[in-house]
Parts: structure tokens; sequence; C-alpha cells
């Protein structure tokens, strides 16, 4: 990953809010990158290597319970959208679909549906 990759990264997939408690875990940033990487055709470089340009590229992280952090980062743009999207676990995504209600069983055992109403 080049500077001018890295730079463009972060120009086009988060905001810096120096006040704020909130900020993203290093698998949210990485896994941003990866999303922005898809969307742009790029190769991504390993997490390894995307730590260490994101510490040369002079960006503060901190550790809580264990976890490398980025305070005051937040995800913008449509890497962000695909990234959240494709972060819903498929157990979470249920979708309900209403039983067809039946009306009649013809003497063949032929089920007959509704009429839609026009």
């Amino acid at each position: 990953m080049t500077d001018t990759q890295i730079g463009a990264f972060l120009r086009e997939c988060v905001i810096y809010e120096e006040d704020s408690e909130e900020g993203l875990d290093f698998e949210a940033l990485y896994g941003l990158y990866i999303s922005w990487c898809v969307l742009g055709n790029k190769v991504p470089v390993p997490d390894s290597a995307f730590r260490t340009s994101m510490r040369t590229s002079g960006v503060k992280h901190e550790k809580r319970d264990g976890v490398r952090y980025y305070p005051g980062l937040r995800m913008i743009g449509d890497a962000a959208r695909d990234y959240v999207l494709n972060s819903i676990p498929d157990e979470v995504v249920e979708v309900i679909v209403p039983p067809i209600p039946v009306t009649e069983v013809e003497d063949g055992g032929d089920v007959v549906l509704p009429a839609k109403a026009v």
C-alpha cells in the first residue's frame, strides 16, 4: 500500500472527530479498507501491512481490553455502506413470507388460489 493509497482510503472512507469517544476497532477499520479495495478494484494488503501503514500515516490508536481501537474515527461513503451491509450476519436477516390463503380444495386434490384483486 502506498502512502497515496492509504491517504486516498482515509480521505474517502473516514472522518476524524477529535472530541469523540466513539471510534473504530481495527477489525472494522480493516473491513472498511477491504470494502474500499473491492469497490475500487484494488488488491488489499494483509492486515499486518495495513496496521503498519496506519501507524506510519499518523493515525493514532489505543488498546481497549486488548483490542486496537482508533478513537474519533467514523466510517463514511460507499465503502462504509458496503462494509455495514456485508457485516450483518445471515441469521439476523430474517425474511417473513406470509402464507398464501387457500380457499378450497377441489375433488381432484388441486389447490384453488384466490384471484388477485384488480
